[in-house]
């Protein structure tokens, strides 16, 4: 384990930086020129002045690109500069030795797994329960319950077929694993509230990439409850509200928030591991969305940033934009898009997606610092409360992107 982060200065050091760079988050570059924020701080000439090579170059790294661009812009050079000092701390670690496999776990999700163990039979040996929040087919329930043998591990989620598969996978003996709503705070329906699903001081509540509003639900209920937390987060935009808001006493006290259409921004990464696509792969897919906002603004479609995604799942935006087309279109009881249309709307979205690529290296930049706020939120809501609380690179990018853990000891 590295030495242990001050989460309060990391904390600080992130707001800053969005603080000044807000109107950056929130402002997708879009068909039609540069967006206000670049026109005003200079940046616009530089940006689209990039050569296709060098935008290949940016995107693998656009911080520390940009942050050593001779000709930039200072002001450019400076934030990026403060990103990449501060994404250093979380800097990636190696992927680890390829070890033997559970049934029916693939092999990045084994490696999680063991990262996790790992880390709980160091800081939480001796834990008499696991709650996992978020459960899932229980791998990391069983993985856990395996490494620590506590007197009881417990998986909850919402899903009722997912929870279904993983008692079949537990099989007799194993974890118990119950269907409730994680979420849910209060309720005449939160099992959660009540009974032996009730968290208590002492149990270790963790989270392998528990979505949205369900990764502030576990921190905020862990707190109440004195439990220790071990947890990674991930799909920050799956929230209810229009914002997520800081959980904090300190991003409280300095207004940070996010609405919802800009935390998809924390789960961008460069990083292209099996299944999830080459860059050159996910360039293509973000020109089809682009591609299908056009086409549904032509029909007078009025969309929030973001919107043209609602009700498409990412595996039918790689068919193609008839395939994502004919699936919006419909969702929205709208006729199906001729072949003219179609091809309006892709010549259009490629013309746009060359100036776009150049435009957004600033802010695919701050994607990072945006994910470290939130987890650093989070965390420095249980330090707040007495908590003995890290945050670190649990395991390699190639495994998963979204790797920064909370690792929590809850007072005595």
């Amino acid at each position: 384990m590295p030495e242990r982060l001050n989460v309060s200065t990391a904390l600080e050091r992130a707001l800053g930086i969005l603080e000044e760079t807000q109107d950056v988050v929130v402002g997708r570059p879009a068909e039609g020129g540069a967006p206000e924020w670049a026109e005003r701080r200079g940046w616009s000439e530089c940006l689209l002045g990039l050569s296709d090579a060098e935008v290949l170059q940016a995107e693998r790294d656009p911080a520390r690109w940009l942050a050593a661009r001779t000709g930039a812009p200072e002001s450019l050079r400076t934030i990026m500069q403060e990103v990449s000092a501060l994404s250093t701390r979380w800097e990636d670690v190696s992927e680890p030795e390829r070890g033997s496999l559970e049934r029916h776990v693939k092999r990045r999700k084994q490696a999680q797994l063991d990262a996790f163990s790992e880390v709980a039979l160091r800081e939480f040996a001796g834990v008499a329960r696991i709650v996992d929040l978020g459960s899932g087919h229980g791998h990391l329930t069983r993985a856990l319950a395996l490494a620590l043998r506590p007197q009881e591990a417990l998986g909850i989620d919402w899903d009722d077929e997912r929870i279904a598969r993983a008692i079949d996978l537990a099989g007799e003996g194993g974890p118990r694993f119950v269907h409730a709503d994680g979420n849910r705070v209060e309720g005449d329906d939160l099992a959660l509230a009540a009974g032996d699903l009730a968290l208590a001081a002492g149990d270790l509540v963790v989270g392998l990439h528990p979505c949205g509003d369900l990764g502030d639900a576990l921190v905020s209920r862990a707190r109440d409850a004195g439990a220790h937390v071990l947890a990674v987060s991930c799909c920050f935009q799956k929230i209810e509200r229009d914002a997520r808001h800081a959980l904090s006493k300190q991003a409280k006290g300095s207004g940070f928030s996010v609405p919802k259409h800009a935390l998809g921004l924390a789960n961008l990464s460069p990083v292209s591991f099996e299944g999830s696509g080459s860059l050159a792969d996910k360039r293509a897919w973000r020109q089809t969305r682009l591609a299908l906002r056009l086409l549904l603004e032509a029909r007078g479609v009025g969309l929030a940033p973001g919107a043209e995604g609602r009700g498409v799942p990412k595996d039918r935006v790689r068919q193609g934009l008839a395939e994502i087309a004919a699936l919006s279109l419909k969702m929205r009881d709208l006729p199906p898009a001729t072949t003219l249309e179609l091809a309006d709307a892709s010549a259009r979205a490629e013309r746009a997606h060359a100036s776009i690529l150049r435009l957004e290296l600033p802010r695919h930049a701050l994607a990072r610092v945006l994910e470290i706020a939130i987890v650093l939120d989070r965390a420095r809501l249980l330090e707040e409360g007495g908590w003995h609380t890290n945050v670190v690179t649990l395991f390699s990018s190639r495994t998963s992107p979204r790797n920064l853990a909370i690792v929590a000891v809850a007072p005595r």
